[in-house]
Order: C-alpha cells, then sequence, then structure tokens
C-alpha cells in the first residue's frame, strides 16, 4: 500500500499533478472498508419530515422519562382490541382506514408513522401530550376527521372513560414507550 502511494506521489510530482491521499485502511463505524458484509451494512437514515417507515426516529432521540405506570402492552393495546373495538374489521383492523391496528407491532409502528396535520400521532420524542395528536384524538372532536374511538357508540365503545383519556395521557408524557 506504502508503494502504491509513494510512486502515485512520484508520478504526481513528475506530472505537475496534486494527489490527495486516501488511506484504505480507516476503520468507518461498520469496520473497515473492506469488511462491510450484508450483516453490518450501513442503514439509510429516517426519512425527512418524521419517522421513516423502518421505524426510525426523525424527531431524535427518545425520551427517557423512567418507569411508567402506563404499559402500551398491558394497558393500551389490549383497551385497542376490546373496549375501544380500533381493532374492529369496521375500523383499524380492516384495510380501509389508517393506522393499520391489526397486530401490537404493527399498531405501534404505524401509529408512529402516521400524522394528524403534520404532527405525529405519537411522538416518543416528547413528553408534552400536545407534541402527539394522540390524547386530542380521543378527547376532541375536532382534531382529525372524527373523535376516536366514535363518541356516538357506531362500534360499540362509546366515547372513551375519563380513567382511559387519563391512562392514555399518561402514557404519552412517559415519552409514548413501546414498553
Amino acid at each position: 500500500m506504502r508503494r502504491v502511494l509513494a510512486l502515485g506521489a512520484v508520478v504526481a510530482a513528475s506530472v505537475g499533478a496534486v494527489l490527495v491521499a486516501c488511506d484504505l485502511e480507516v476503520d468507518t463505524k461498520y469496520g473497515p472498508h473492506s469488511g462491510l458484509s450484508k450483516t453490518n451494512l450501513p442503514t439509510a437514515p429516517p426519512s425527512e419530515g418524521g419517522i421513516g417507515g423502518d421505524g426510525g426516529l426523525g424527531c431524535g432521540t427518545p425520551v427517557d422519562a423512567g418507569a411508567c405506570s402506563v404499559s402500551f402492552a398491558s394497558d393500551i393495546w389490549p383497551k385497542m382490541q376490546t373496549t375501544w373495538h380500533c381493532t374492529d374489521a369496521k375500523c383499524h383492523g380492516g384495510t380501509s382506514y389508517s393506522p393499520q391496528l391489526d397486530s401490537a407491532d404493527n399498531a405501534y409502528t404505524n401509529m408512529l408513522n402516521y400524522k394528524i396535520g403534520s404532527r405525529p400521532y405519537i411522538n416518543p420524542c416528547s413528553i408534552d401530550t400536545d407534541a402527539s395528536t394522540f390524547v386530542c384524538n380521543i378527547s376532541n372532536p375536532n382534531c382529525g376527521s372524527s373523535q376516536m374511538p366514535f363518541p356516538d357508540n357506531t362500534l360499540g365503545s362509546g366515547p372513551m372513560s375519563g380513567s382511559d383519556l387519563s391512562q392514555v395521557a399518561t402514557w404519552v408524557q412517559c415519552g409514548a414507550p413501546k414498553n
């Protein structure tokens, strides 16, 4: 390698050109250039303007609000499947309405990617309930196209109880973790 660089410098000097040396042995965060493989390729950055389809956060680093008394897996997702009827086939469990909520993993990822206006439905980079439209959408008929779940008992859910609204707000204030 040194011979090649030295030879290049001699040739460049003899023709009056400037040679910029490139040391191919420098390690990147993925290892040396020659060490890249399918298992350690660089990944694309999250899409601009929000959360990328790969689940990467466009907002930055998720907040660490500490232990949260509300869990997505134990409290929020089960109510989305039952009490609130979000996952019913006539609603977000079917193919007609976004975000799709057909499984816990897809529901969380799809809510990360979903926006009302320009604001994310859930924002794990903030503990402010106004930074996520989820709280607004479940408590205000003027947020989004309709209040969720339908307050008129369309699918048997009626409006959320005060306890349920409080639980969602607490989870969002924890940074809406996938806990």
